[in-house]
C-alpha cells in the first residue's frame, strides 16, 4: 500500500465513507486522489487526498473562508493527512465545454465572488512564497544556465519584484483558476474546486485561465485577456505583466524539478507579447 493509499484508507474509515472510483485526471491533478462519495447519511460527496499535503492547509483555508460562495463547500478536513471532504457540484460539467467568450465570462463571474475583501489572510499563502521558485533558481537561470532564456528570466524577476512592491489591497485568490476547475452547479450557477489557497494581487487570478483548455492563437489570448480585464475592472498593464511572471515561473518550476522546460517557455514569450 502507497502512502497516499494509506491516507485515502484512513479517511474513508474516519469519515464513514461509501468510495467510489476515481475521477479520471485532468490537466493539473499531479496523482491526488479524487472521487466520488457518500456519507452514511446519503449524502453525495467528493473525497480528495493530496499528494502535496504542504499545499493543503491553504487550500482548505481558502474553502472555509469561502464557504460555498462561489467555491464548492468544504464538508470536512484533515490537513495533515492532506484530505478534503467537498460539495459534490452537480451536474458537475467542466467549463471546458462552454464556448471561448462564454467561458471567459464565466470564470470573470466566478472570480469576481472568490476575491473577498473582507477576510482575514492568515493561513493563506501569499504570491511571494508562491513565486518564491524565482528567488530558488535566479543564480542559475540569470546565466541561462540549461538553456533557459536569462533575458526572459531577467525581464520576469524584475516584473516580480515591482508588482509585489506595488500591490496595494491584497484578496483571497483561487490560483489555479481554468476550465477544468469550475463546474456547472445547481446550487449556484458555476463554482470552482481546487483552489490554491493564495492572497495578493487580482491580476495574478486571471493568468492560469489563459493557460488552458489548449494552446490557443496569440491573439484570442489577447481577446480573452481584455474581457476579463474589463469585466473585472483590472488595470490591463498589470494583468499582462502578471501573465509573464507566471509564465515564467511555471518554466522555473519545470527547471527546477529537472522537467523539459521548452514549452513553457514558448507560453512565455508569447505571453511577454500579450
Amino acid at each position: 500500500m502507497t502512502e497516499l493509499e494509506r491516507r485515502v484508507a484512513l479517511l474513508t474509515a474516519r469519515w464513514e465513507l461509501d468510495v467510489g472510483a476515481r475521477f479520471p485526471a485532468t490537466p493539473g491533478s499531479y496523482g491526488n486522489h479524487v472521487a466520488p462519495a457518500r456519507l452514511a447519511d446519503g449524502t453525495r460527496c467528493v473525497l480528495k487526498v493530496s499528494s502535496h499535503i504542504d499545499e493543503t492547509r491553504s487550500e482548505i483555508r481558502a474553502l472555509e473562508i469561502w464557504n460555498g460562495r462561489g467555491a464548492a463547500r468544504l464538508l470536512a478536513a484533515d490537513a495533515d493527512l492532506g484530505g478534503l471532504l467537498v460539495e459534490r457540484v452537480e451536474p458537475g460539467s467542466m467549463l471546458v465545454e462552454e464556448a471561448t467568450d462564454a467561458a471567459t465570462h464565466v470564470a470573470a463571474g466566478v472570480l469576481r465572488e472568490l476575491w473577498r475583501v473582507d477576510a482575514t489572510l492568515a493561513g493563506l499563502r501569499s504570491l511571494e512564497s508562491w513565486s518564491g521558485a524565482f528567488d530558488r533558481n535566479r543564480q542559475a537561470l540569470n546565466r541561462g544556465l540549461g538553456g533557459f532564456p536569462a533575458g526572459l528570466f531577467d525581464r520576469a524577476d524584475r516584473l516580480r519584484t515591482e508588482l509585489l512592491a506595488s500591490t496595494t489591497h491584497p484578496v483571497v485568490l483561487h490560483g489555479d483558476l481554468h476550465h477544468f476547475n469550475v463546474l456547472r452547479s445547481e446550487r449556484a450557477n458555476w463554482l470552482a474546486i481546487d483552489p490554491k489557497g493564495l492572497y495578493g494581487d487580482r491580476c495574478f487570478d486571471v493568468c492560469q485561465f489563459l493557460r488552458n483548455p489548449e494552446s490557443v492563437p496569440l491573439g484570442v489570448n489577447r481577446r480573452r485577456l481584455d474581457m476579463l480585464c474589463a469585466e473585472l475592472e483590472l488595470d490591463p498593464r498589470r494583468a499582462r505583466a502578471w501573465c509573464l511572471v507566471h509564465a515564467v515561473l511555471d518554466a522555473c518550476w519545470c527547471f527546477e524539478e529537472q522537467r523539459a522546460f521548452a514549452a513553457r517557455v514558448a507560453y512565455a514569450e508569447q505571453a511577454a507579447l500579450f
